[in-house]
């Protein structure tokens, strides 16, 4: 039994008349006759009832009728939700951050995409750089959003979002909080807090190669999981940090923020997986570039 022949006899069923439902489907009558005639025979009972003047539905016909009307309407409406789903216009996105993002993109392109997509459910969750890269990769989550440079093997697809100064963050009656620029060299003389290593590697590396690049030798008093539990030690004055310039508004009494001469840029990169083509990962990537 194929669809187009279900079609074809509630075209008749409505019209109760051959060449009308022909027109209604833009064939000839004979195609029409065949088609009818060939479901009757799978069935193996009549539908309609046929005379040289009219043509009416069998008690049978009339049942069948119902139950083909359903059938038609769901798969009209799978058809239809499949293409808002392929068009990024409803489904379920699920988007892993860092931390500090959300003092960055995060709130502007959430609510962004959520308006221009209101049937869409977005799930957001922060993880670590390193959490992101696995998850992305298993499917457990569709979208990223970290700090590069990354690892990968080809299989995620990056980019980037946001590029940003990466500054000092000083507790408040630090002496370098007097200046208006801090050198690179006299930040990484200082004690510091910073994030582990195991969460983002290669953003770490990337600071202390930089740190270590002044000829300073850096000395790590502090390691600290979250940007907020970062930025309170610095206001206990346990050390000092150099963190994106985005987490300045993390306004903590005791804490100022300068720019650093010589720091690395920090970027955010969205990552996906690179065989994925899921519309609704796009569409959202395409928000956090805007942003």
């Amino acid at each position: 039994m194929e669809l187009r022949q279900l079609r074809y006899f509630v075209a008749v069923a409505e019209e109760l008349h051959f060449r009308r439902a022909a027109e209604r489907l833009h064939i000839s009558q004979p195609p029409l006759s065949q088609q009818i005639r060939a479901l009757e025979d799978e069935l193996g009972f009549a539908l309609l009832t046929r005379t040289r003047r009219r043509v009416q539905l069998t008690p049978a016909g009339e049942a069948f009728l119902r139950d083909a009307r359903i059938v038609l309407g769901e798969l009209e409406g799978a058809v239809a939700t499949a293409t808002r789903v392929n068009a990024g216009q409803t489904g379920r996105l699920r988007v892993g951050f860092v931390g500090s993002a959300l003092l960055s993109i995060v709130p502007g392109t959430v609510e962004r995409f959520r308006a221009s997509r209101p049937g869409v459910a977005i799930e957001l969750r922060e993880r670590s750089t390193v959490d992101q890269l696995r998850a992305v990769s298993a499917g457990v989550i569709d979208v990223g959003l970290v700090r590069p440079p990354i690892d990968d093997d080809g299989e995620l697809r990056a980019e980037t979002v946001l590029r940003e100064r990466t500054v000092a963050a000083l507790p408040a009656g630090h002496a370098l909080a007097r200046l208006s620029r801090v050198p690179l060299g006299r930040l990484a003389a200082e004690p510091l807090v910073l994030f582990p290593r195991d969460q983002a590697p290669g953003f770490h590396d990337l600071l202390i190669a930089a740190l270590r690049g002044t000829g300073a030798g850096t000395h790590v008093i502090q390691y600290a999981p979250e940007m907020l539990t970062i930025i309170g030690l610095v206001a206990a004055g346990t050390g000092v940090s150099l963190v994106p310039a985005s987490v300045s508004r993390l306004a903590l009494d005791g804490v100022t923020y300068r720019p650093v001469s010589g720091a690395p840029l920090s970027e955010l990169v969205a990552i996906t997986r690179a065989r994925d083509d899921s519309a609704l990962a796009r569409a959202f990537v395409a928000e956090a570039i805007a942003a």
